[in-house]
């Protein structure tokens, strides 16, 4: 949903720097022995990212910590090098983390900057994908109602992986693929709907599917937008009343085209979607007795 720079830290590099924060000789030891597997799993993952087939990388379970996952290594000691000497470190490790979280500038990519970053997420759960748990390719700024929210295992099948901010194609950002429209009560609600565009290769389409199903971007966004609407509804009743329909209509395209937020965020596909909406643009909100068009059609109950 929002384009991030890929970190320009190399993996192997990073797990260098978390093994150096370990204190246990002998469990530093065991790190340093496998950092050949990391250089292969660090290669495994730049070359399913090169081919958006996350998916088919080794997987493990969820639980078992002691599964021996890669070399000698367990589950449990590579989920400790982010969690113990990654993220509760001082040194250079946390630097990182640090670098990467301030990237995103306070806006999470996963729902267009709806969100604050509130933590990093792996892209890749850990759970699963333990191997990757340091890579900073796989450590993307995050809000908290993405991190909660969004699935607990990751899609099987490339038709079912999310979309990734630093890797994925100018399309998933540049391109329109949700849409919004009123629905016919009052107060008005915007509905959100994600129809990627035909031209895009199925795969693709899916994907978008996918990440706006589970990220439940469809409720979090007209929840957000219902305050809005509001505000909105008052400005034309109020401030921009004396504009005509045609110039009200521009005035929400420059909404919508403002380069301030993201194409598919909340507020431009709400902009967008009220622009293209004849009958919000030429109704009177200045009559406090507006209806929106089906509602209005409704017959009066008989009094006698």
């Amino acid at each position: 949903m929002r384009k991030l720079t890929l970190p320009p830290n190399d993996p192997v590099d990073v797990y260098d720097l978390c093994v150096a924060e370990v204190t246990d000789i002998a469990v530093r030891s065991a790190y340093v022995s496998n950092r050949n597997h990391m250089t292969t799993a660090a290669g495994d993952f730049a070359s399913a990212s090169a081919a958006k087939s996350w998916a088919s990388l080794p997987r493990v379970a969820r639980g078992n910590p002691g599964a021996v996952i890669i070399g000698t290594l367990t589950k449990k000691s590579l989920n400790d090098l982010y969690s113990a000497y990654m993220v509760q470190a001082k040194g250079p490790s946390r630097k990182v983390y640090d670098d990467i979280m301030v990237a995103a500038k306070g806006l999470c990519p996963f729902c267009a900057g709806l969100g604050q970053v509130h933590t990093l997420d792996h892209y890749l759960p850990k759970a699963n994908f333990p191997a990757h748990s340091v890579s900073p390719a796989n450590l993307v700024p995050c809000c908290r109602d993405c991190n909660t929210g969004k699935g607990s295992s990751f899609g099987a099948a490339n038709v079912d992986q999310t979309l990734h901010p630093y890797f994925d194609a100018d399309q998933f950002f540049q391109q329109r693929w949700i849409f919004g429209r009123l629905t016919t009560a009052k107060p008005l609600v915007m509905e959100y709907i994600c129809r990627p565009p035909d031209a895009w290769p199925a795969v693709d389409r899916q994907r978008a599917v996918r990440h706006f199903e589970d990220y439940d971007i469809a409720s979090r966004f007209e929840l957000q937008a219902g305050g809005e609407l509001t505000r909105i509804v008052a400005s034309r009743a109020g401030i921009l009343s004396r504009l005509t329909p045609a110039d009200y209509r521009s005035y929400l395209l420059e909404n919508a085209q403002g380069s301030g937020a993201d194409l598919n965020g909340w507020s431009r596909t709400m902009y967008a979607a009220l622009a293209v909406d004849n009958w919000f643009c030429q109704t009177d909100f200045t009559d406090p007795n507006w209806l929106p068009p089906v509602l209005a059609a409704i017959p009066a109950p008989n009094s006698g």
